[in-house]
């Protein structure tokens, strides 16, 4: 399996044509760079092992500069993960809104799912690390189930921008439909990291099917339970 692609997608601030950078740009330009940095050392090294002196050195920049833009190893890695769920979440939307049936949909989103396993198993891997870590920790969990939250929302928009779409309604509530393919999406994770072989890359995609198939049906057939 290939390891995780390291540098974030998103381009660095750049100064404006013949002038030096704002004191906000330089500002936001460090924050990116000690993401990007905290990102790679991370994924290398795991939650717990990886250190800030390690990811300020990775950075090329002192620990002073972390501590200037971030609480510590914990909120740096919150702050991450914010980040990183956001540019999945985008890459998941962009699969989905353009097909033209439920069905197109779901299988574009668990293969746009599959392919992210395969790109960043330590990415995945690394954020497994740290729910375990703050569900051990109540002061900790909150921030976290934050950040999973996130994805959460994301599905129940694109289960309810479908059911728009093609005029249907749900058997149970839209929020309730995308926390089950959340979890579905995290134990086929689990389940693909750990036996690749096991677990066909079709796999997600036609459970997604049946499970729309299950939950969904014409607009007007049925009491409507939400969306």
């Amino acid at each position: 399996m290939a390891g995780p692609q390291l540098q974030h997608p998103g381009a660095a601030t750049e100064p404006p044509p013949g002038g030096r950078l704002t004191r906000e740009q330089s500002r936001a330009q460090t924050r990116e760079r000690l993401l990007d940095a905290a990102r790679a050392v991370f994924a290398r090294s795991g939650f717990h092992g990886a250190s800030v002196d390690e990811i300020a050195s990775a950075a090329g920049y002192s620990t002073g500069a972390l501590y200037s833009n971030f609480d510590g190893k914990e909120d740096l890695f919150i702050v991450l993960m914010e980040r990183e769920i956001d540019e999945h979440a985008r890459e998941i939307a962009e699969a989905v809104r353009s097909r033209s049936s439920v069905s197109e949909r779901a299988a574009g989103g668990a293969r746009r799912w599959m392919t992210m396993i395969e790109r960043e198993p330590d990415l995945l891997l690394l954020f497994m690390e740290f729910w375990a870590y703050g569900m051990r920790d109540a002061a900790v969990r909150p921030k976290v189930a934050e950040r999973f939250a996130q994805m959460r929302e994301v599905l129940t928009g694109l289960i309810a921008d479908g059911v728009r779409d093609f005029d249907l309604e749900l058997a149970l509530p839209a929020e309730e439909l995308a926390i089950a393919i959340d979890a579905l999406a995290d134990g086929i994770a689990r389940q693909k990291l750990a036996d690749p072989d096991a677990v066909p890359d079709e796999l997600m995609g036609s459970v997604l099917a049946l499970l729309f198939a299950a939950a969904t049906r014409p607009a007007g057939t049925g009491t409507r339970s939400g969306q």
